[in-house]
C-alpha cells in the first residue's frame, strides 16, 4: 500500500515506523504492569530491550534459513536482506533465549517476567502486522469477497488482484489478545498462566491463519514453517499453565495473599 513515507528526498519505511510505534506501546504496557510481578521498572525495561535485540537477531536468522535456497541461487539478494525480511517465530525464540539469560543474570523470576512480556509482545506484533500491510508482504489468498484488498504495483503482493488482508486480520486478533493479557496480568497472580495463555492463543491463531496466506514463507512437509513451530508452542503453553497451577507460591504471590483483607463467611 504505502511502503514508504516520503519527506522531501527522505524515504522512511512505513514498516519501521509501525515497529517503532509498537515498541513504544510495548514499553508503556511493561511500565504499567511490572508492579504486578514485583519487578522494578528499570530492570523490566532493560531486560525487555535485551529481548528485543535477541528477537531481532532470531527473526533475521530464521528468515535467512527459510529463504536459504533463494540466497544460494541469488547471492546478490543478501545485501537487501539486512533490513528487510523477518520471521516472527524466529524473533520469539530469539527473545525467549535472550530473556532466559537476562533474567538469570538479574535474578528475576522467569515466569514472572514471561507474564509481563506477553501483552507487550502481542501489541508489538499487532503494529508489526500493520506495517506488513503497508509494505505489501505476508498477504492472503485471492478472494472475491468484500474483504479483499487490491495492492498496488511495486510491492511483494500480486498487483491488481483482490487478496485477503491477513495482516489486518492478525493485527485485530493481536489487539484483542493484548487487552485480554493486560487484564489477566492484573487479575491472576499465579506466575506463568499469562505467558502460557499467550502461547496457546497465538499458536492456534497462527496455525489457522496460515491456511489463508499465499505468500512464499517456507514449509516443513505439508505445513508452513510457522505451522510447524506452532505444533510445539501449543503444548508448551499448555504445559506452562499446568506447571503454574501446581507450582508452589512464589514470594510475590505469598506477599500478595498476606496483603488481602480477611474475609468472613456469612
Amino acid at each position: 500500500m504505502y511502503p514508504f513515507i516520503e519527506l522531501g528526498e527522505l524515504k522512511i519505511p512505513t514498516y519501521g515506523i509501525c515497529c517503532a510505534i509498537g515498541l513504544g506501546l510495548a514499553i508503556l504496557i511493561l511500565l504499567r504492569t511490572c508492579k504486578y510481578r514485583d519487578i522494578k521498572s528499570d530492570t523490566a525495561i532493560f531486560t525487555g530491550m535485551l529481548c528485543v535485540i535477541g528477537g531481532f537477531v532470531g527473526a533475521k536468522l530464521l528468515y535467512l534459513i527459510v529463504e536459504l535456497d533463494t540466497f544460494i541461487a541469488n547471492p546478490e539478494l543478501l545485501k537487501h536482506a539486512i533490513l528487510s525480511g523477518f520471521v516472527f517465530y524466529g524473533g520469539l525464540i530469539g527473545g525467549i533465549v535472550t530473556g532466559l539469560i537476562a533474567v538469570h543474570k538479574n535474578k528475576i523470576d522467569t515466569l514472572g517476567f514471561a507474564d509481563l512480556a506477553a501483552a507487550p509482545i502481542a501489541i508489538g506484533q499487532a503494529m508489526g502486522r500493520v506495517g506488513c500491510f503497508f509494505a505489501g508482504c505476508c498477504y492472503g489468498c485471492r478472494t472475491d469477497s468484500c474483504l479483499g484488498v487490491v495492492f498496488p504495483i511495486g510491492g511483494d503482493a500480486p498487483a491488481g488482484a483482490k487478496l485477503l488482508p491477513t495482516q489486518l486480520f492478525e493485527a485485530v486478533f493481536l489487539v484483542i489478545a493484548t487487552i485480554i493479557l493486560y487484564i489477566m496480568i492484573m487479575k491472576i497472580r499465579k506466575q506463568g498462566i499469562v505467558a502460557g495463555t499467550y502461547l496457546i492463543m497465538y499458536s492456534v491463531w497462527r496455525f489457522i491463519i496460515e491456511f489463508f496466506r499465499s505468500d512464499d514463507r517456507g514449509n516443513v512437509g505439508a505445513l508452513s514453517t510457522s505451522q510447524f513451530i506452532s505444533l510445539f508452542l501449543l503444548p508448551t503453553g499448555i504445559g506452562l499453565i499446568i506447571y503454574a497451577c501446581i507450582r508452589k507460591p512464589t514470594e510475590v504471590q505469598k506477599n500478595d495473599d498476606m496483603t488481602k483483607p480477611d474475609q468472613t463467611v456469612e
